[in-house]
This record gives structure tokens, C-alpha cells and sequence, in this order.
């Protein structure tokens, strides 16, 4: 089963300051390999100044940690759809990267 991000989850999301951004332009796809790209709602202006995407790459990841099906969700869509994402999440925010190993999973709620 493919994780979706769906309209509803974009919105909770946002109301945090943050959400998973369709990047195919990007720099960071340059090789197509990261498509969605989780960043900072730069118009909410929770998440500030040069770490804002970081702040809310380490929001998300300590709130999946915390049990929260929204941010295990949104780590769950980037790792199927946009691993190089996911694994500069887990590199950054992870203080041992056990979600890199192979059979570690986020739960599928």
C-alpha cells in the first residue's frame, strides 16, 4: 500500500507551518529522485529564519516519535515517494537513523 498525502492532512499540516511541497523543479530533484520535498509554510511564519525547513523537518520527526499519525504519515509518503528526502530527514533530525534500516517501518495506521 502507497502512503497518500491527501488534501486533508496538506491542511492540517499547513496549520502547523508546514507541509510536503511537490519539488519536481527544484535543485534538490535534480537527479528526480526527490520529487516531494517537506518545507516550511513560509506565510504561516511559525518556522523562522535559515533553519526553518530543518526546524520543521525536527517538528515533524519528533512528532511522529511522540505517536502522531499525521507526522508518521507525512515520513511514511516521503520514504515511499521521495527517499532521499526522507533519509536527509532521518540524517538530520535522528540521533541513531534506525528508520534507514530495512525493517524498521513507521506504523501504517
Amino acid at each position: 500500500m502507497t502512503p497518500e498525502w491527501t488534501p486533508g492532512q496538506q491542511t492540517d499540516a499547513q496549520a502547523e507551518g508546514w507541509d510536503i511541497f511537490e519539488a519536481s523543479g527544484s535543485e534538490l530533484n535534480k537527479d528526480g529522485d526527490r520529487p516531494f520535498q517537506l518545507q516550511a509554510c513560509d506565510e504561516a511564519d511559525i518556522f523562522k529564519g535559515y533553519t526553518r525547513d530543518t526546524d520543521a523537518w525536527q517538528h515533524v520527526y519528533d512528532q511522529a516519535h511522540a505517536g502522531s499519525l499525521l507526522h508518521q504519515q507525512a515520513l511514511n509518503f516521503l520514504r515511499a515517494g521521495s527517499l532521499p528526502e526522507f533519509e536527509a530527514i532521518i540524517h538530520e533530525c535522528s540521533p541513531d537513523g534506525c528508520e534507514l534500516n530495512e525493517e524498521y517501518q513507521w506504523p501504517m495506521l
